[in-house]
């Protein structure tokens, strides 16, 4: 990540499983949970994970991933209900983006959907919903509770091997995989021509560590779970190599967490409690109502222009890059 003081170049060389150049430049040691390190390569402008030992993906998504990672800052576990319920209130940003192609025909495929806090928004008024989701727990809410079909397989396993979709999506989920080229070429297998594919991922230039520093959020960022740390570059040369063209690609830079989180993690030097008050709209409430509609309002405000200043140098906490397959 160029000018970035946290690189090191004490390191053993490594190469990048992105395009293959040889680095020796490191982004972490310490993770928040797990063993191994995070290294830059400066020739395709990426982050990868390199780990100790070698995981079996399947089961570990199957069966503890969730037991590992939430929404809470401390208390790890959580359960497919509670990440619907936690997360369903913060889908505005995706669906800004995706709404405009969706009509009542639409067939819709998302892969990695939790437990479907995004499709439930839009299930009702397209004519198909879709879900692949490893998590055993989540995958049956989305089946029992929510009555969208759903596969616990990898989607060249799954039941939705031969479908074609005018809208396949995945939110959080390329970070996780190992060969992210190779995952977006079954997505693209999976759109009709036409369709359009939307990737949702943490953009390594998130605002905390590009902007602000905050030297305990580079433990918080970098995990064992991301095998991939994504920058508009290394974003849009995955899409390449996929076999995508460079007018069938557009990337927009979002950002999910509010200034109330940002002035949290820099004046504390650590995370909120829980997700809640960062992803929601920013509201003061006190004895005097007057002074505290007022500081709601200058908030608001002040949250908006400072999202827009960091869209515009493109440092937000997430990029969607979405994908026409002409």
């Amino acid at each position: 990540m160029k000018n970035n003081s946290n690189i090191s170049n004490q390191i053993h060389s490594k190469i990048c499983p992105l395009c293959s150049s040889i680095t020796n430049q490191m982004l972490a040691k310490e993770l928040r949970r797990g063993n191994g390190e995070v290294c830059y390569c400066a020739a395709c402008d990426h982050g990868f994970l390199v780990q100790n030992e070698q995981i079996d993906a399947k089961t570990y998504y199957a069966k503890h991933y969730r037991k590992e990672y939430s929404h809470n800052a401390e208390a790890a576990a959580t359960n497919a209900r509670e990440l619907f319920e936690v997360y369903r209130n913060y889908q505005e940003a995706r669906l800004k983006i995706i709404n405009p192609v969706l009509t009542s025909s639409t067939r819709l495929l998302e892969v990695g959907a939790s437990s479907g806090q995004f499709l439930t928004h839009i299930k009702d008024r397209i004519d198909l919903v879709n879900a692949i989701e490893l998590d055993k727990a989540c995958c049956a809410f989305l089946n029992d509770e929510l009555n969208i079909q759903t596969d616990s397989e990898y989607l060249e396993n799954s039941m939705f091997a031969n479908e074609k979709y005018e809208v396949v999506c995945a939110f959080q989920v390329m970070e996780h995989v190992e060969a992210p080229v190779s995952f977006l070429k079954g997505l693209r297998r999976a759109t009709k021509p036409g369709g359009s594919i939307f990737i949702e991922v943490p953009n390594l230039r998130d605002p905390l560590l590009s902007v602000w520093d905050v030297v305990s959020y580079q433990k918080f960022f970098f995990h064992s779970a991301h095998l991939h740390y994504f920058t508009e570059n290394s974003l849009r040369q995955v899409a390449l190599e996929a076999g995508f063209q460079p007018d069938e690609i557009e990337i927009n830079f979002t950002q999910d967490y509010n200034l109330l989180n940002h002035l949290h993690w820099i004046m504390n030097d650590g995370p909120q409690s829980n997700c809640h008050i960062g992803l929601n709209k920013v509201s003061f409430i006190g004895r005097n109502s007057e002074v505290a509609t007022w500081l709601t309002q200058e908030m608001i405000e002040l949250n908006s222009r400072y999202v827009a200043k960091l869209i515009a140098g493109k440092c937000t906490s997430n990029m969607m890059m979405t994908l026409i397959k002409k």
